[in-house]
């Protein structure tokens, strides 16, 4: 059902950034990183400040109503989150779309609604499925979403094993829960991996805004009810934390626990965000160097981690190692997130030519002064853009501290977590707006 939200706005608003004129558009289309960089535990913190009972919607329009805490509220809140991924997708896709068949069914006498349903639908099937997929994981994996909104009785099976084994203590229904969910991930990964591969469309040479028309009479309304929408149900929402965090800053900040929680995410972050940058830069430089990017099994090996949530791997390390550790943590979030720098920073890599990789090899001393002379200046600008998203990605993450515990440490996310569990929903608000604020800084600097 989330995903059915995710895609029923991003399809309709891909098509307007893809192929029309309007104010807003870059805003739009800068809304894609979203996902990636802004944890859930935010999103779920301005669903509260916007549609809670004393929420801002509420206080404006002087009433009661809130769907929140609700299957209604964990569909809403997680498709909504996501939209922005598949219009970003989309939109690449849908811009570089061959012309010639459309135009061969409009002079067939097609009309636009029939040409889109019998061809541009078509073409755009592989994209589509590739930006659903990843959408179909992150709601599949969803924790702190469901762990805030669920009410009785209703729950996920990321939330079920987790209190299999932390609540309720019973590890044989916990470990058949989580074996179930990752054969699950496994079957939805390799779909994935072969609709991708279906999906790649060659936009070399054409200039995309020469496509783009302004926007018809007929086509505004549309526009205009799916602007309502993202604004009610995205933008709103996350204004509404610092609105509803402001006039707790002071308090937060007169926190020791704050600052030490500060301390250890920036601290997290920073090496989380350094070794998937350094890992996936390492096995980018190996794909590359060895002539084998098109090898299924080397492109599979950084997708496997998606297949594992987090739930189940800190699990898992927290057996076998008894205790928690920042070292442990750091380990497990680069093993969980190193796949996003790889994607980005493969990208970077590819884009170098064969020649300039020969001539590099010819006039260099030995292979590590290739790397230091072409490889690495060549890809600073995708290694900064990895670094800055694993580093928001881990700044977010709750879910990896709350079941390694570790003692005496607390990370911003997990300080957010507690006091949102505590009903704190001011003070909550007032660390979920300074994790997204951090985090969109990092990323808009880089980006910059």
């Amino acid at each position: 059902m989330s995903l059915a939200v995710a895609a029923l706005v991003g399809l309709p608003m891909a098509f307007f950034t893809s192929r029309r004129n309007f104010f807003g558009r870059r805003f739009i289309l800068s809304l894609s990183a979203v996902p990636l960089c802004l944890p859930s535990l935010v999103i779920a913190l301005g669903y509260v400040s916007f549609f809670g009972v004393n929420g801002s919607f509420n206080r404006f329009f002087h009433t009661h109503f809130s769907f929140l805490y609700s299957f209604t509220g964990i569909v809403l809140a997680q498709g909504f989150y996501n939209f922005p991924f598949i219009t970003g997708v989309l939109t690449d896709a849908w811009a570089s779309l061959p012309q010639e068949q459309k135009n061969a069914a409009r002079m067939l006498g097609a009309g636009e609604a029939r040409v889109f349903f019998t061809v541009t639908i078509r073409q755009l099937a592989g994209a589509l499925a590739a930006a659903c997929m990843p959408v179909f994981l992150f709601c599949f994996f969803s924790f702190m979403l469901v762990m805030l909104f669920s009410p009785p009785g209703i729950s996920t099976m990321e939330v079920e094993i987790y209190h299999s084994l932390r609540t309720t203590l019973n590890l044989a229904e916990g470990a058949k829960l989580a074996v179930l969910e990752t054969l699950t991930t496994m079957t939805i990964m390799f779909l994935y991996l072969q609709v991708t591969k279906k999906s790649h469309i060659s936009s070399s040479d054409i200039d995309f805004a020469s496509y783009r028309k302004n926007l018809s009479l007929k086509e505004m309304p549309f526009l205009f009810i799916l602007l309502i929408l993202i604004a009610l149900f995205f933008l709103f929402p996350f204004i509404s934390i610092f609105l509803s965090g402001a006039a707790k800053f002071s308090e937060v900040f007169s926190s020791p626990t704050f600052w030490r929680a500060a301390k250890n995410s920036l601290l997290l972050g920073l090496s989380t965000g350094f070794c998937c940058t350094l890992l996936g830069f390492i096995y980018s430089l190996a794909v590359k160097v060895s002539g084998r990017q098109g090898s299924a099994l080397l492109q599979t090996i950084p997708m496997l981690p998606m297949a594992v949530s987090s739930v189940v791997i800190s699990w898992l390390a927290a057996v076998l190692f008894h205790k928690g550790s920042l070292p442990l943590l750091i380990f497990l979030q680069t093993f969980m997130y190193w796949p996003l720098a790889y994607r980005q920073i493969q990208s970077g890599i590819n884009q170098i030519s064969p020649q300039t990789v020969a001539a590099a090899r010819l006039i260099s001393r030995n292979p590590l002064d290739a790397v230091l002379r072409l490889y690495l200046p060549s890809c600073l600008p995708v290694l900064l853009s990895a670094f800055a998203f694993t580093f928001a990605t881990s700044l977010g993450d709750a879910t990896m501290p709350l079941i390694l515990s570790i003692r005496n440490f607390d990370t911003l996310a997990l300080y957010t977590y507690k006091l949102a569990g505590a009903y704190k929903f001011a003070q909550a608000s007032a660390c979920g707006a300074l994790i997204a604020l951090i985090s969109m800084i990092v990323v808009g600097v880089v980006k910059k």
